[in-house]
């Protein structure tokens, strides 16, 4: 098939060049209609949602309402895990699906068992509120508003009411998140002495603002021709309107609001607060849709910015803190130049070997051809142009032209032989004849190539979800190589080398000089076979040792301009306190030259899916442009917070908490030791040692625990007998507390387009002190009114601060990163020491998570799944080569082709990763094609009769050029990417070490030790009898 598929090509090439002409076309026309990001999505997907429990303490919230709904959530078709934090006043819960789920259907299945649950929530719980859907990598933009002028509650009002709705309205994005300011609320703060003046109750109180902001349907006056609706206006306009609502009438005098009441318009409650650069402001979080273009949602949020700013005062600075467009396109452009310089040292590496531009360019023509196939299929397969997809695309560079180069120095030789032959035969049969003798070392060579990544498809988890895209890529675009060199070559051999021109009579210079450089080196080769196969197999089992000192890592770390840095101050803090820290911390941070930007979220948004506390912050830190290694900034950056009493944290960059967070289960570090429990106290006492021994150990920094501890609350305490005499229930009390302290939102106030809350609440001085608590009157049904203290039990009692649950359990995590060390060398000594000296209670457990677990699960997949595609690419070379002893001649270069990716890790940093475990298995592959083309070639020329060791060093130096050609090609294809560092190249560079150096070991080394090889082992056929000396290639 493959034989009539390349005659038809040489017969209809004309056709062959205008389809590749229009194929390339559709391949440009579609890659710029392809989503840019800056990694495949990676995260499985998940549905958070969130149910306000007003009133309730962590306990309560768990036992009433996160269980249920748990309880309610598990046994969904796909579910993979649930946890939830269990807050004052709020549980948040997530649950994360397998990866073939779709997570619209997912969405579905949790909301119909919320509906299911929801009638059986206490009362006064509010409905559960599914948060929108959005990708692990979703933060687009953040937008820092600071006014010089304006008021921040007018900021605030702009940036909730005109703003977030602008740009909730851009295509493609879910959500928008707006901290810091003032919100605007108007309040009705009643004095406690004047109600008892006045003789007036709060359930009054609350009837009246309820009442003085009414609306209803006026109905409609008829006439004979006309119909009039009618409008009744009972919504306050003003203050004053508000303040003169009539509350009661005590001794036929009416009691106004203004009588027993403070009515102003004040500044709402706040669970959150940003400081930017020092200074007060508003802090806009832009969160994208899954599937979206990124750089075409910042784009068009910028352009609905730019619409708004004629509405944003000219005193109010507006800086992007964060664009992830710029880190994509500067990825993705870093990617793109190592293409371009790996494709640029192809055509150097072409040109030195051919000296012939037509030769040069029928193989280049491969380059793009092949490259623009794979976007099509990234394309057709619903993916993304991103690093990864780019990275398989940039290793692939080097080697989609190996088949053409193969298959055009062939022609190029045989054209030549028969241009000097005094019988030529017509030009098409050569270009067929001359393309067939290579077919079966192409197609075959071609396959293992592809085989060999296989591995990468079966990977669970984030790191299936990071290499397959860089995989498909890659086989894709090496398979349209294959086709390329089966249909256009031919085609563009018959155009450029079979028209009448007069070819050379001799081999260009540079292959003449390198095939004499090469015979001087066999010649003691095939002397001393044996003592060079010592030596290789002693280099081999050297260069093995050398494993047994690397460190191993999941992930490397990324070079990005953007930090995140987590602290969490002393319990019980209040969010004045965290952001007075946390501006202290921002002043001496921007005295660093590194440092442009820093903004301090602390608390917790409105519509935030992190129930965090007021002691809870998380910094924005925004760095210059650089591509110098990102660990001394880390290390002066933990100085800094080392200055912050009380304070632990943990640094990292954007993607890396990203990931860690997705990698361990919501933690934001590389390192998450999770244990499991049902008693909180002990819990706490056993994280509390796992934590000290981690931190003793060499390269562990940013070690905490989770942020649950106990803390001081006030608790009021019902007593039944005293309550019933009074004939007050719980629910009364409970009611009064709630209006007192926390405040009730009983309506809202209409301004223009705008709804503001209206909120009945006690005078500040009334609220925040715990005897005017015990003393607060309460409204009895027999009219007398008593403290709070006559039927309460209040004081301060301790309790947890937040409750943490995954997979129906209590938990506590510990959890770090490291420094100067690997991933899993730390979490090694740390489990062994944490073994020995911890002791564990009946029911509790430990799981090492985050990128330790994900780490030795995908090199133990790696390595089981590598076995099995060993396995098949022998057979596959048994099919091709027919013969085991030719097979496992050509399989002797996999420890050759070891041999420099060892050297290469151990001299580049001394860590494994994933992406090196990658490296070894595509090397396996790339390496066999130059192994195949030898010794199937010596092998051709031993059966065609030629004297054995003549037929060994002919078929030697007939393919060195070509084994040189496409070795150089595909190294210096992948250097670029292998020596250059930068944004977007973290992850590939690892891989293309490991390429680069053992394609260095294996051509050297294949080039000596396949000839030493059948020397040593391979019987002349005279010694053979009648038996073939080895069986036929294809």
């Amino acid at each position: 098939m493959l034989n009539n598929l390349i005659n038809w090509s040489i017969h209809n090439r004309f056709l062959v060049i205008i389809l590749s002409l229009v194929w390339a076309a559709a391949g440009v026309y579609l890659s710029l209609r392809t989503n840019v990001d800056v990694f495949p999505d990676f995260a499985p997907p998940q549905v958070v949602l969130q149910i306000e429990a007003p009133g309730m303490v962590p306990e309560e919230v768990e036992a009433l309402v996160t269980l249920p709904v748990e309880a309610q959530l598990n046994g969904m078709p796909g579910l993979r895990q649930i946890r939830s934090n269990s807050g004052v006043g709020v549980s948040s819960i997530t649950t994360v699906f397998d990866f073939n789920t779709d997570l619209y259907r997912a969405r579905q299945l949790v909301a119909e068992r919320l509906q299911l649950v929801a009638a059986r929530l206490p009362k006064g719980v509010g409905p559960p509120r599914l948060f929108p859907a959005m990708p692990a990598i979703g933060d687009v933009l953040k937008i820092a508003f600071v006014p010089q002028k304006t008021a921040l509650r007018d900021l605030r009002a702009l940036a909730d009411w005109e703003i977030r709705n602008r740009l909730l309205a851009v295509p493609g994005v879910a959500r928008v998140l707006v901290i810091g300011g003032e919100v605007k609320e108007y309040q009705v703060l009643v004095d406690p002495n004047k109600l008892q003046t006045y003789r007036v109750t709060m359930a009054e109180i609350r009837k009246a603002v309820e009442s003085a902001n009414a609306v209803s349907a006026g109905g409609f006056l008829v006439s004979e021709d006309q119909q009039f609706s009618i409008q009744g206006v009972g919504r306050p306009r003003t203050i004053d309107d508000l303040a003169n609502s009539v509350v009661s009438v005590r001794d036929n005098v009416p009691v106004l609001l203004k009588h027993v009441a403070r009515v102003q318009i004040g500044n709402a409650f706040k669970l959150g607060d940003t400081v930017i650069n020092g200074k007060s402001g508003v802090y806009v979080y832009i969160t994208k849709q899954p599937g979206v273009n990124t750089v075409d949602v910042v784009h068009d949020v910028q352009k609905a910015m730019e619409l708004l700013k004629p509405s944003i005062p000219d005193d109010v600075q507006i800086t992007y803190v964060f664009n992830q467009a710029d880190f994509i396109q500067k990825s993705v452009t870093n990617v793109l130049e190592a293409i371009g310089e790996g494709a640029a040292l192809v055509v150097v590496v072409l040109i030195i070997f051919l000296l012939n531009w037509r030769t040069s360019v029928i193989s280049l023509t491969a380059i793009p051809l092949s490259i623009l196939t794979a976007v099509v299929a990234i394309k057709a397969f619903g993916g993304s142009i991103n690093t990864m997809t780019l990275g398989g695309l940039a290793i692939a560079v080097g080697e989609v032209v190996d088949d053409a180069i193969i298959d055009v120095e062939n022609v190029y030789r045989r054209l030549r032989e028969n241009q000097s032959s005094s019988h030529p035969k017509p030009v098409h049969e050569i270009v067929y004849q001359a393309c067939i003798e290579v077919r079966s070392s192409v197609v075959y060579a071609t396959f293992i190539v592809a085989l060999v990544f296989l591995p990468v498809f079966t990977l669970a988890g984030i790191e299936g979800r990071i290499f397959s895209p860089l995989g498909l890529s890659y086989i894709t675009a090496t398979m349209a190589s294959l086709l390329v060199a089966l249909t256009v070559t031919p085609a563009m051999c018959m155009y450029l080398l079979a028209r009448g021109k007069s070819l050379s009579h001799h081999e260009p210079l540079t292959v003449v000089m390198i095939q004499n450089l090469y015979q001087r080196i066999l010649e003691p080769v095939m002397r001393a076979p044996r003592m060079v196969l010592a030596f290789s197999t002693a280099l081999f089992v050297l260069t093995i040792s050398l494993l047994f000192g690397v460190g191993q890592a999941f992930l490397p770390p990324f070079r990005e301009n953007s930090l995140i840095i987590t602290a969490i101050a002393r319990a019980g803090q209040s969010l004045d306190a965290t952001t007075r820290m946390g501006n202290e911390f921002e002043l001496s941070l921007l005295k660093e030259p590194e440092v442009t930007s820093v903004v301090q979220w602390a608390g917790r948004a409105e519509l935030d899916d992190m129930a965090a506390g007021p002691n809870f912050c998380e910094f924005d830190v925004q760095l210059k442009p650089s591509e110098k290694p990102l660990e001394p900034t880390l290390k002066m950056v933990r100085e800094h917070l080392e200055r912050l009493p009380g304070v632990v944290a943990d640094v990292g960059s954007f993607i890396s908490h990203r990931m860690d967070e997705v990698l361990s289960g919501g933690t934001r570090a590389a390192i998450a030791i999770k244990i499991f429990g049902p008693d909180l106290p002990t819990l706490a006492n056993i994280a509390q040692e796992v934590k000290e021994i981690t931190k003793e150990v060499p390269g562990a920094v940013d070690v905490r625990t989770d942020p649950q501890v106990v803390v001081p609350r006030i608790r009021i305490l019902i007593d039944r007998e005293k309550s019933a005499r009074y004939g007050v229930t719980a629910q009364d009390l409970m009611g009064d507390i709630e209006t007192a302290f926390q405040g009730q939102v009983i309506s809202q106030v209409l301004e223009g387009q705008r709804l503001f809350p209206l909120k009945l609440w006690l005078e500040e001085p009334f609220r925040n002190n715990l005897d005017l608590v015990k003393k607060l009157l309460i409204d009895t049904p027999t009219g007398a009114r008593i403290p709070v203290s006559e039927i309460a039990d209040v004081k301060f009692v301790d309790g947890p601060n937040i409750i943490l649950r995954e997979d129906v359990s209590r938990r506590v995590v510990v959890q770090a990163n490291t420094s100067g060390r690997d991933v899993v060398g730390v979490v090694n000594d740390a489990k062994a020491k944490i073994e020995k000296s911890v002791h564990l209670p009946q029911g509790y457990y430990i799981v090492y998570a985050g990128q330790y677990a994900a780490q030795k699960e995908a090199a133990i997949t790696l390595l089981s799944m590598s076995a099995l595609t060993l396995f098949g690419i022998i057979l596959l070379l048994y099919q091709g080569l027919k013969s085991w002893k030719l097979t496992l001649l050509v399989l002797s270069n996999l420890p050759l082709a070891t041999v420099g990716g060892i050297i290469a890790v151990v001299l580049t940093g001394n860590i494994l990763s994933v992406g090196s475990l990658i490296g070894f298995i595509s090397l396996f592959g790339i390496s066999t094609r130059n192994t195949i083309l030898l010794a199937t070639h010596v092998n051709s020329l031993i059966e065609q009769g030629e004297p054995f060791d003549q037929a060994i060093l002919r078929g030697a130096q007939d393919r060195v050029a070509p084994v040189l050609m496409t070795a150089i090609t595909a190294s210096l294809g992948m250097l670029p990417l292998a020596i250059f560092a930068g944004a977007g190249r973290e992850l590939e560079q690892p891989l293309a070490i490991v390429i680069v150096g053992g394609m260095l070991s294996s051509t050297a080394l294949t080039l000596i030790v396949i000839p030493a090889l059948f020397k040593a082992f391979v019987k002349p056929p005279h010694q053979k009898g009648a038996k073939k000396a080895v069986a036929k290639s294809v």
